[in-house]
């Protein structure tokens, strides 16, 4: 599969610039997609070692198949893909220190989104699920939390995760819907949403609390801090992390865990502000217009 045909890969040319130090280093990609930003890091390494995370089982389909001549090389593969997430790193003991980029490229993919049957849209009626995958059996999806909370919680998340300035009035009317059904599906919440705010907002409220749930279920805040407070000690002298943001709740965490290392002495900024999209990437790919890349490497 190509990758451009599973989600296309942001702001390549930059990642690729600041993050490959030494083409026989240890390289993780911590969120894989389709493969994109993997396989322009592997086009850059000689001896060095790529490892891909991604909990989106699709994912790592995806890139079984577009790494597949690597893999079959057996123990002399430069690509090692793992099913789950990037945090697992953290615990590695053969990766501590020795590791010389690091890549977050975060959010949804465009085959998250354009896939009607994961409910990561609100563009189709589909089962409200948003989960990435790998151990969703463990996890709530989105229609059992809305099923599972209070109104106030509820209130709380979209607030929290998705800014949402009318998330109360849409708790309060989910609280209400779901008194004489169960919220099962992205269409029925997408009606609810549409009855509590004004016409020319209603776009902007979907994406919001399609995001604030998305980002609730898979914990996805919470596994970027912790990520972050390990990368020091995964990142070998003169080693780089690249991250690449979608929204502001992001950002905040990412210039703040780099502000915080830099403080202590473990990392040096290379970004002073973000780095965005040129105009060509934006027009040619619309997708990446709210993308914002940050850069640190270890001292």
């Amino acid at each position: 599969m190509a990758e451009h045909l599973y989600h296309e890969p942001v702001m390549v040319r930059e990642t690729l610039t600041l993050l490959l130090t030494d083409p026989d280093g240890i390289y993780l990609d911590g969120t894989l997609g389709g493969g994109g930003h993997a396989a322009a890091i592997l086009s850059g390494l000689r001896e060095g070692k790529l490892i891909g995370f991604d909990r989106d089982p699709d994912a790592i389909a995806a890139c079984r198949g577009a790494f597949g001549e690597e893999l079959a090389r057996g123990e002399r593969s430069r690509v090692e893909l793992v099913h789950g997430s990037y945090v697992l790193a953290c615990s590695r003991e053969d990766l501590r220190g020795r590791v010389q980029g690091i890549l977050l490229d975060l959010g949804v993919s465009s085959h998250q989104l354009d896939e009607p049957s994961r409910g990561f849209s609100y563009r189709f009626d589909a089962p409200l699920d948003l989960r990435f995958g790998g151990d969703a059996a463990s996890e709530p999806s989105a229609a059992e939390l809305l099923a599972s909370l209070d109104e106030r919680e509820i209130a709380d998340i979209l607030y929290r995760f998705g800014e949402e300035r009318s998330s109360r009035r849409i708790a309060r009317a989910i609280v209400a819907a779901r008194r004489h059904a169960p919220i099962r599906t992205t269409g029925q919440l997408r009606a609810i949403v549409e009855r509590c705010v004004h016409p020319r907002q209603r776009t902007d409220a979907l994406s919001r609390v399609f995001q604030a749930l998305r980002i609730a279920v898979n914990r996805e805040l919470d596994e970027l801090e912790r990520f972050l407070s390990c990368v020091p000690s995964l990142l070998c002298r003169g080693g780089r992390i690249v991250v690449i943001t979608y929204h502001s709740l992001e950002d905040r965490i990412v210039k703040a865990a780099f502000r915080q290392h830099a403080a202590d002495g473990r990392l040096q900024i290379l970004t002073r502000k973000p780095l965005r999209p040129q105009p060509e990437e934006i027009e040619r790919n619309r997708r990446s217009r709210s993308a914002k890349l940050r850069a640190a490497e270890r001292v």
